[in-house]
């Protein structure tokens, strides 16, 4: 199972709470693709650091990388949180403040700094650069795959999914 959508729509959290749900493996992509220092793993680092957590029979990954790790080829059910830019504007500055506060740390190493906040490599800038683009090209995307397709449009929703 595979969840996207943009930065600060909740894929991360959507998906831990599956996996533990389902008592299966949680991969987080972010984690597999940011190295220490920030840097971006190349294509093959990244993908012989899924292949083998995405082999397993039961699994729920978040993230997009534009199917790098082949998790959407496997997926048997993708979720797509298409929240409004509202949601996810307001989402992503609570948690960059509440991360540059906390000096939470994200994956091997790194931690969100009042420099990169104000920088062209911001989250907050990202989010800005691909929302739209995202929302536009993603139904085509989704498209090339079988699994079955879920698209929640706001956070009640899920939440209503998710009821027993």
């Amino acid at each position: 199972m595979c969840v996207i959508g943009v930065s600060g729509s909740g894929k991360t959290s959507l998906a831990a709470a599956l996996a533990k749900r389902m008592q299966c493996d949680h991969i987080e992509l972010d984690a597999l693709y940011h190295e220490p220092g920030w840097k971006e793993a190349n294509l093959d680092d990244f993908r012989e650091r899924a292949e083998p957590r995405l082999n397993a029979e039961r699994w729920v990954c978040d993230g997009y990388y534009a199917n790098w790790a082949r998790q959407f080829d496997r997926a048997d059910l993708i979720i797509w949180l298409d929240y409004p830019f509202r949601i996810i504007l307001r989402r992503v500055l609570w948690r960059t403040l509440k991360r540059l506060l906390t000096k939470e740390e994200l994956w091997n190493g790194n931690r969100e700094s009042w420099k990169m906040t104000f920088s062209k490599k911001s989250i907050i800038a990202w989010v800005f650069k691909v929302y739209w683009k995202r929302k536009r090209e993603t139904p085509r995307f989704l498209e090339l795959f079988e699994a079955e397709k879920l698209r929640f449009g706001h956070p009640r929703e899920v939440e209503r999914w998710l009821r027993p």
